[in-house]
């Protein structure tokens, strides 16, 4: 059954993000071809490698080999011409008439078992088993496709996590890491600080011997400009689920999430698409359904990012939408860049201002303020087997969920995708029954 994700794809520059998403692996071969050094990574900010000349950001869960590659091009050639927005617009208006299976199944248990082969080879790889999903994707597609990489850059956000750290040096068996060390705190610590500035000096550093060019203080200082920019975007689209209406859907935001930490390897390439989009959802804003008003139940996802791709269609059959708006609630709390005098200072202060200062808590506290700001009628927290440090928030989250904002809170166990499908639909259905 086609529910409210496909219709999302309506949007051209939605369409647009999508297609450059699925055609990482060829983009990057491209991109090889043309004598570019890669970069590859699984977590924000990425976006310094663009500081460098010739030298791309790589998303790893992009070279994920999608079972309908084979036709990606010739897709993209319809959505060049824009044609490919009017097909599924298409089908959109005529889907009670005839059935696509394709289309019919896009969210249902096939989409569920894209991520697996990748998680297969992590296994015949002997990669930790124990260790969360991301990582076991993240793993594979390396394994699969090292011969694509000049250097993988980790740490940042990776910080708290041991399996991280194991990850990373894993990795390194393939290709040269660099680790960005960041550990707890922010600006106010001057130690830090300098602590800081010294990593981005020595990542820079890095990047010009891949490069063997040199990054100049302008070169930082358009990157950041052009984040300022597309953070700006993601915060005016926030503003629509504050007040009650959902312009995008869980998969939109799900490619949204995976884009940022790349920008799809092209930067000004995802700023003009989100500007494009903030613009057509402002045309059409007075014809979206008020959510809150119509009493469909938003229901906020909280815990380690990782989930079954079955969720969203699952909320949706019975009556409810799955939210997934960490980037959006960070863009709104935690101020732009500084653009002005000396750049490596400026993003030392800024990563700092974005940095986990009291651990776990500071995670809870942004879950709690997405499930206020947008006045959530639940949160589904995601429980993923082998993720030490978001897991045991469940614990605490959970009081505080009905002490603050007295709304019900429900774990679901997640380990690998398309698994126990039938279970987490049966549960799924009777805790939106519950809301009811």
């Amino acid at each position: 059954m086609i529910n409210h994700q496909i219709e999302d794809f309506k949007f051209q520059s939605i369409l647009d993000l999508g297609i450059q998403y699925l055609l990482g692996k060829l983009q990057i071969q491209t991109a090889r071809k043309q004598g570019k050094k890669i970069v590859a990574g699984f977590l924000p900010p990425m976006e310094l490698i663009f500081a460098a000349k010739n030298t791309l950001p790589l998303f790893l869960p992009r070279l994920t080999e999608f079972p309908f590659s084979q036709y990606i091009p010739i897709v993209n050639i319809f959505n060049r011409f824009h044609i490919l927005k009017y097909i599924i617009r298409f089908y959109i208006h005529n889907r009670e008439r005839f059935s696509i299976g394709y289309f019919d199944s896009i969210n249902q248990s096939e989409f569920s078992k894209i991520f697996t082969s990748l998680v297969n080879v992590a296994e015949r790889a002997n990669y930790y088993m124990d260790t969360c999903v991301q990582t076991r994707i993240c793993y594979g597609a390396m394994v699969k496709n090292f011969h694509l990489i000049d250097l993988i850059v980790g740490g940042l956000e990776g910080n708290y996590c041991l399996h991280f750290a194991k990850f990373y040096e894993r990795m390194g068996n393939f290709r040269p890491v660099f680790y960005f060390e960041k550990p707890f705190g922010d600006a106010s610590n001057p130690e830090l600080v300098d602590m800081v500035i010294s990593e981005l000096h020595r990542f820079i550093a890095t990047l010009e011997n891949l490069s063997g060019e040199s990054i100049t203080n302008s070169r930082i200082r358009k990157i950041a400009e052009i984040n300022n920019e597309i953070r700006g975007y993601i915060r005016e689209l926030y503003t629509y689920y504050i007040k009650g209406y959902v312009p995008l859907h869980t998969a939109a935001l799900l490619l949204i999430h995976g884009a940022y930490v790349d920008f799809l390897s092209d930067a000004k390439f995802f700023r003009d698409r989100l500007r494009n989009l903030v613009l057509e959802i402002r045309r059409k804003s007075k014809w979206f359904a008020n959510y809150q008003k119509e009493g469909i139940h938003r229901v906020i996802i909280a815990g380690s990012p990782g989930f079954d791709p079955i969720l969203p269609s699952t909320f949706e059959n019975n009556n409810a939408v799955l939210l997934y708006l960490d980037l959006f609630e960070s863009c709104l709390r935690y101020p732009s860049i500084t653009t002005s005098g000396d750049m490596i200072k400026n993003y030392a202060h800024y990563l700092l201002e974005v940095n986990i200062k009291e651990g776990i808590q500071d995670l809870i506290d942004l879950w709690i303020g997405i499930a206020k700001r947008i006045k959530a009628d639940a949160i589904l927290f995601s429980h993923v087997w082998g993720c030490r440090f978001t897991t045991p928030a469940y614990r605490k989250m959970k009081d505080l969920v009905m002490e603050k904002l007295g709304i019900p809170i429900m774990p679901l166990d997640f380990y690998t995708p398309g698994e126990n499908i039938g279970q987490v639909q049966t549960r799924i259905g009777a805790f939106i029954e519950m809301l009811k």
